[in-house]
């Protein structure tokens, strides 16, 4: 493998344990590389040498290079990407193997956080479901998909994803036809139709929130008779609100989800106490405001308002609107679940949203519970970038 010299901000960035760069970020030319391909990273200032890979076609203002910072132990002359990949899979599957409810699905692999940058693998009952969006790790497509085989049951299927593999000039190839995903969260069981999937199929991230919104709503002694799940995707926040003893649950969204939300309410053995509002959910909180409608418990986990910096403020706006419209409907003695899974809004900036929103409709709220990402989205810190998924419990006094 070729060896490049970091720049003085390049060696400063790995220090403080920054391992995405730019081409700034090196003193040696990318012209010559192929996109993906592995080099060693060295600088006078630092006592090791490094591993990455290059795509030499993202733009210059883009992360362009990916430090590999775990297991120095390999990283000798005789260094070997295969042999690289093929054990920190096995390693990141092991780690969800500590987990005894997580056997049946999670998030197997989750890019950087294990040390396999762009590559993302979720688990369900019978299959592996594997997105890769960066050039190092797309050149080894197959051995990657070997190794998820040969350590899970059942069948593994790519989903390219356009959008997220056009920022690395990746190919687009044809995605194999999926079949319906059967998934298992907290003893609940749902039912996903392929061709309404959303990204590799389930968000296992609020997995640990929802566990405590079922102890939450168990130890409350009020009688909780009406939830709405806002954003409900096929049901996983509703569903366990259900789980726990609310009575009535109405599942909003604007996708085409009845099927999910059906099936959901059928397996899981809460016949009648749920149905599907199929709507945009501004309009569908416009009208329950008109109606003077109110809820005992609001669980609202919208998609990302922000999909880079740029956007912050319209995001935080966007969160505003929301918030103060699903605080009108809270009922006294309610409970809301605000979340969020937009990168760019910290968590500070997230729960003072709330309580601006609250003290703009005159609500008392109290905070009996906040998380964050479940077991399978690991991080080392609360501080680090990966630490996206917010979740914040309030009680309405009135």
């Amino acid at each position: 493998m070729k060896s490049l010299l970091l720049s003085k901000s390049g060696s400063a960035k790995i220090r403080s344990h920054q391992f995405e760069l730019k081409q700034s970020d090196l003193e040696d030319s990318l012209k010559s590389l192929t996109p993906g391909e592995w080099c060693w990273l060295h600088h006078p200032t630092l006592n090791q040498r490094y591993v990455c890979f290059i795509n030499p076609l993202v733009d210059e203002k883009q992360i362009s290079v990916h430090v590999l910072n775990s297991d120095q132990g390999m990283l000798n002359d005789n260094f070997n990407p295969v042999d690289y990949l093929k054990n920190h899979i096995k390693r990141a599957i092991s780690k969800r193997l500590r987990f005894k409810n997580y056997h049946e699905g999670a998030r197997l692999i989750y890019g950087s956080s294990d040390y396999l940058p762009g590559l993302i693998v979720d688990k369900f009952k019978d299959i592996s479901i594997i997105q890769i969006n960066t050039a190092g790790l797309d050149r080894y497509r197959q051995e990657i998909k070997d190794q998820i085989l040969s350590l899970n049951k059942g069948e593994a299927y790519f989903l390219d994803q356009k959008k997220y593999r056009e920022k690395e000039s990746l190919p687009f190839y044809e995605n194999a036809v999926l079949p319906d995903i059967e998934i298992k969260e907290n003893n609940l069981n749902f039912h996903l139709r392929s061709e309404v999937m959303q990204k590799v199929g389930f968000y296992y991230d609020h997995r640990e929130n929802r566990s405590q919104l079922i102890r939450v709503l168990a130890e409350l002694n009020h009688e909780f008779k009406t939830g709405v799940d806002l954003f409900s995707y096929i049901g996983a926040w509703g569903m366990s609100a259900l789980s726990a003893g609310v009575e009535k649950m109405t599942f909003v969204d604007q996708g085409d989800f009845d099927f999910e939300i059906s099936q959901g309410l059928k397996t899981n053995h809460f016949h009648d106490r749920g149905f599907f509002r199929r709507s945009d959910v501004f309009k569908f909180l416009d009208d329950s405001i008109l109606i003077d409608a109110r809820f005992d418990v609001i669980l609202c986990d919208p998609p990302a308002f922000a999909k880079s910096l740029q956007h912050k403020d319209q995001a935080l706006d966007g969160y505003s609107k929301l918030h103060r419209k699903v605080l009108k409907l809270a009922a006294p003695g309610s409970l809301i679940a605000f979340s969020s899974c937009t990168h760019y809004v910290s968590h500070e900036e997230f729960q003072k949203n709330i309580l601006d929103a609250a003290y703009k409709e005159n609500k008392a709220v109290q905070l009996i519970y906040t998380g964050i990402q479940g077991w399978d989205h690991p991080i080392k810190s609360q501080l680090e970038k990966s630490n996206y998924i917010k979740s914040y419990f309030y009680l309405v006094e009135f």
